[in-house]
């Protein structure tokens, strides 16, 4: 899967515009649709393993590259939560996609339940992995504000600090993979997409955005009404699950909660088989009574 050419070679995947934005995806199988959503940052190669891992014969997986991560483009103005959702909606209308079965992974897992609550009736079952639903008490720090408020000086200070956000991207994903080792091509590849100028800005903007948008989302949690399973490490370090999976789980009282012990953030990567089966559950499970 992962080859060297130049940096790094990911697996060539597809592509779909909407409203003037070029989306890539990577797309696997036949059956009930699933739309597979990565954190912040990331790309759609973070499913690589749940992809091999799906049946062919029972779902047609889309893993995405959000707006601006990997080797989709990002709305020059807004990419809001909100705006993301509907651009989203907007790809797999254009693909033919019905009512699918969203999977997110920490922020993609926040995208995820934006897209539920926005588009109530166009979602069919959620599983969230290692999911963010909840503020950070994290201040914006000076590097957010120049690069998401003074968009032409971004480009400067991106180059600048290359070698400061390659050293940051090796730090956060061992965090990230903790208890399990970092793989080094994972790495090759992320520092070949993730510090890029483009992306760089787009993992700042979702993370000045991300306060904002959940203090206005966790209001509603509780009126998901879908099928919903949340998947979370017990050492996982990056997003605490005591902060969030927990409390979402008792937000929305008809969920299931499955909690992998000594496991991290990574799910997508590390633990395959248990998002498949969480997956399983959800296209199983009844919505909730009203």
């Amino acid at each position: 899967m992962w080859g060297v050419k130049a940096e790094v070679e990911l697996e060539a995947g597809e592509f779909v515009e909407v409203e003037g934005v070029r989306l890539h995806y990577l797309s696997r199988g036949e059956g009930r649709p699933v739309v597979l959503l990565h954190g912040n940052s990331g790309f759609a190669h973070d499913f690589a393993a749940v992809l091999e891992t799906l049946d062919a014969g029972e779902f047609r997986a889309l893993a995405f590259d959000r707006p601006g991560h990997g080797f989709s483009e990002r709305p020059p103005q807004d990419g809001a939560m909100s705006t993301q959702a509907r651009l989203l909606r907007g790809a797999l209308a254009s693909l033919g996609v019905r009512k699918p079965l969203l999977v997110g992974h920490s922020w993609g897992g926040t995208l995820a339940l934006a897209y539920a609550l926005q588009f109530a009736d166009e979602v069919s079952a959620l599983v969230l992995l290692a999911p963010a639903a909840y503020g950070d008490a994290e201040e914006t720090n000076a590097a957010q504000r120049i690069i998401v408020e003074i968009p032409v000086l971004s480009d400067l200070f991106i180059r600048a600090s290359d070698t400061f956000i390659r050293g940051e991207i090796k730090r956060n994903l061992e965090r990230a993979f903790s208890p399990d080792v970092l793989p080094l091509e994972y790495l090759q590849a992320a520092e070949s997409l993730w510090a890029r100028p483009s992306q760089v800005r787009a993992f700042m903007q979702d993370e000045y955005g991300y306060n904002p948008a959940v203090e206005m989302l966790a209001q509603r949690y509780g009126k998901v009404r879908v099928p919903t399973v949340i998947v979370t490490g017990d050492a996982d370090e990056l997003v605490n699950p005591v902060k969030h999976a927990y409390p979402l789980h008792s937000e929305i009282g008809h969920s299931e909660l499955v909690v992998l012990p000594a496991a991290g953030h990574m799910l997508p990567h590390t633990r395959p088989e248990a998002v498949v089966n969480a997956l399983r559950s959800a296209a199983k499970a009844r919505p909730a009574q009203v």
